[in-house]
């Protein structure tokens, strides 16, 4: 049976996920964690509750999965040797080359790629599995075809409920260049959330046009567990206790098949977390809810309307079924789309037959909906479940002779013998009550007890011996039950060794969809990466390949970080015509090395530091780029290792999955290039392709103009040809030319 896999971003979440029946709990430390916004737990805790899941048959995976810088690379390999060895059963690693390098040194310890690798087709599971990799936890854009043929070749994880992020997996780098906080290092300030328009019809409005809706799959599970996941992934190590108790019991009763229970279940969903409603997601391709244009925040479940009460002056009148209690949160919705206020409801509010009151407020009319946002009894529900393990406990007694304590359980049967011996009765004798009345209190333990005794003779026990007994006869068996891999001794390890032979001299790669501008009359690149707009346009493909052969550029074709299996199989048609690939995903690593095509790795590797870079030249790539979040000073390795750095043009910020006006194809106007703005006023170029089917890229509001490092990189692919001219005329960005930045070059990121 596939796990239920829930999140705990603090103790209280935790315990949550623990006693509403988790099979697993994935949690982050204080350092190295996607989630850094989150309590999350140290390694001094981490032990004690690994221990407590590991006695209720829950696992317990720690989350190391941010991209690591130079000087944080010792700190990263002890805290992933500490972790495993207080007590974690698997750890989940974005840097699939720092996992590598982990594997090799120490094999014993499990580790599960992060979702933040990208990983969407078969070939970047075949790749994790070939670095030591047991578990891959898909991207959320993986459709059920490629989920099929993954699971297939490796143990699979996929979420099944929570939010969503609206750029693919690992190459969201729009908080990371609007203020220096970057998602990739767990500080994301979730600009998607806020409101943008864009130059379209119907679109013209600000709305959440990036954010999405929460991921429900329900009792679709069950078809991925005919499709071979091994996982059921919940999101929300920033959600509540209430909803991750929530969470895991609807799948819980699902898998279950506790189906009296569903309608509860989801109205318990409902009232902990959604953004006025769910959405299937990408499994089954674009669900038409998807996206959450209307509503961003928490916009629980209707459970009533406002009904205007006439020369009241404190209190507006809900018309509801339903009866609150102390402390219940509301949300005020107009027509299901507009928030326009909310509430709490306090038991000292008027009394009334057929509702309830709340505060007055005049944004408030008639027939606004009202919405349970936080409900005090599912509170209430959740932290009073309690997970126990039932044990059976037989004391046998004999005049003279150490009492024996027989323990059985799941594990089979102990025996444990006391210190002291059994006493001859003077007055009142020991009975069998005595001794089930002080076993059946288990302390802090999870034990349910069932209790009986054997006596032989009138005998006496002390008390305390007796208590002691019990206190030292259920610590044994808890610890026996939390016992978990063996401690590991710190082992050495070293940057990977590769002989790198680089050309000299300066060089330069451009990314573009149009090469028919002249200024490559000018620049004259060493290499010509062309990205297309449409990869099955015969046209667009012969046009280019005619300008390349005339030219005779060392040309690449794009390979997008998201790119599924029929993606794959339109590109291998047209690659032979090609150089090679330029790639944003980790997965060409083995999609190149099967079809011994020539790869240039891309931004999208996100080589954040010296040894994964020097890792992935040994895997024999042409070229490799450097994230293009790293400062100067941070990628000063660049030259050492032969790396390309992102000097000049777009910055592509986000890869999205899906499209952005709701798949309406039978209105679609199919620009290649949109203009996405936000309240502050920035122009976001949005650039759509085709592959499988309609993709789209947003770049950023400025382009980057940076000294040109020796082997430089520019992406020209949203720019006109007038804006590469201007770009041409500002290489570096301290000649003072408006509309340009120098990106993460000088300040960095957190």
């Amino acid at each position: 049976m596939a796990e239920i896999l829930a999140p705990a971003g603090d103790g209280v979440s935790f315990d949550a996920a623990l006693n509403s029946g988790a099979d697993a709990i994935y949690l982050g430390l204080t350092d190295f964690s996607a989630r850094k916004s989150a309590a999350n737990f140290t390694l001094d805790n981490l032990k004690e509750y690994a221990a407590r899941a590991h006695v209720l048959g829950c696992k317990v995976y720690v989350a190391l999965n941010t991209l690591v810088k130079d000087a944080e690379l010792t700190d990263f390999f002890r805290c992933a040797l500490q972790a495993w060895n207080s007590g974690a059963d698997a750890l989940i690693i974005q840097d699939i080359f720092l996992g590598k390098l982990l594997h090799e040194v120490y094999p014993e310890i499990v580790l599960h790629l992060s979702t933040q690798a990208g990983v969407c087709n078969v070939y970047g599971a075949k790749l994790a599995k070939r670095y030591g990799f047991s578990r891959v936890i898909l991207a959320r854009e993986t459709p059920l075809s490629d989920i099929r043929e993954i699971a297939q070749e490796l143990e699979t994880e996929v979420f099944v409920q929570g939010a969503l992020c609206t750029c693919f997996s690992g190459q969201c780098y729009m908080s990371s260049f609007a203020g220096g906080n970057s998602g990739n290092r767990g500080y994301c300030k979730q600009p998607c959330r806020k409101k943008y328009k864009i130059d379209r019809p119907g679109f013209e409005k600000f709305s959440y046009r990036l954010s999405l809706s929460d991921l429900c799959l329900g009792k679709d599970v069950l078809k991925l567990v005919q499709a071979g996941v091994c996982s059921f992934k919940i999101e929300g190590r920033m959600r509540s206790a209430a909803y991750v108790g929530s969470s895991v019991k609807y799948y819980r009763d699902i898998l279950d098949k506790n189906t009296g229970e569903e309608k509860a279940d989801y109205s318990d969903l409902m009232r902990s977390f959604n953004r006025g409603g769910f959405t299937r997601g990408y499994v089954y391709g674009q669900d038409p809810n998807l996206i959450s244009s209307d509503i961003q925040g928490h916009a629980g479940e209707k459970i009533g309307e406002i009904s205007v009460i006439q020369n009241n002056a404190t209190f507006t009148y809900v018309r509801s079924n339903y009866k609150p209690e102390d402390g219940d949160g509301f949300k005020v919705i107009r027509r299901g789309k507009e928030e326009v206020g909310g509430g709490v409801w306090r038991s000292f509010y008027p009394q009334l037959k057929d509702g309830f009151c709340l505060i007055k407020n005049t944004a408030f009319q008639a027939g606004d909906w009202v919405c349970l946002t936080l409900d005090k009894r599912l509170e209430n529900r959740v932290s009073a479940r309690r997970k126990k393990i039932n044990l059976s406990v037989e004391g046998f007694f004999c005049v003279g002779k150490a009492p024996e304590i027989h323990i059985r359980g799941a594990f089979g049967e102990k025996i444990f013998e006391a210190d002291f011996l059994a006493q001859e009765a003077q007055s009142r004798p020991f009975t069998e009550k005595d001794f089930s009345e002080c076993f059946m209190k288990t302390d802090e333990y999870p034990f349910e007890v069932k209790a009986s005794a054997q006596i032989k003779g009138e005998l006496f026990i002390v008390k305390s011996q007796l208590n002691a007994l019990r206190r030292n006869v259920f610590r044994q068996v808890f610890v026996c039950l939390s016992a978990t891999h063996p401690t590991l001794e710190e082992r050495k390890i070293s940057a990977p060794i590769v002989n790198i032979e680089t050309e000299k001299g300066q060089l330069l790669a451009v990314i573009d969809n149009d090469f028919t501008s002249e200024v490559y009359e000018k620049i004259k690149p060493d290499y010509i990466i062309f990205k297309p707009n449409d990869y099955s346009n015969e046209d667009e493909l012969s046009n280019f390949l005619r300008l390349a052969e005339y030219y005779a550029w060392h040309k690449l074709l794009y390979l997008p970080a998201f790119s599924v299996g029929m993606d794959l199989n339109r590109v291998l048609k047209i690659v032979k015509e090609f150089d090679g690939v330029y790639a944003d995903g980790v997965f060409a690593l083995e999609f190149c090395r099967e079809f011994s095509i020539p790869l240039f790795a891309g931004t999208g590797f996100n080589l954040f530091n010296s040894w994964s870079a020097f890792a992935c030249k040994s895997e024999g790539v042409s070229e490799i780029v450097l994230s293009k979040e790293l400062s100067d000073k941070e990628a000063a390795f660049a030259k050492e290792v032969g790396a390309f750095c992102l000097s000049g043009g777009g910055i592509k910020l986000m890869d999205l999955g899906h499209c952005v006006f709701g798949k309406r194809c039978s209105t679609c106007d199919e620009r290649t290039l949109y203009e996405m703005t936000d309240e502050e006023g920035r122009t976001f170029p949005l650039r759509r392709y085709k592959n499988s089917c309609c993709r789209f890229e947003i770049y950023n509001y400025a382009l980057l103009a940076h000294e040109r490092e020796e082997r430089a990189l520019y992406d020209f692919t949203a720019l006109s040809n007038s804006e590469k001219e201007k770009f041409l005329l500002c290489t570096d960005v301290k000649s003072g030319m408006s509309g340009f930045t120098s990106g993460a070059a000088k300040r960095g990121i957190k």
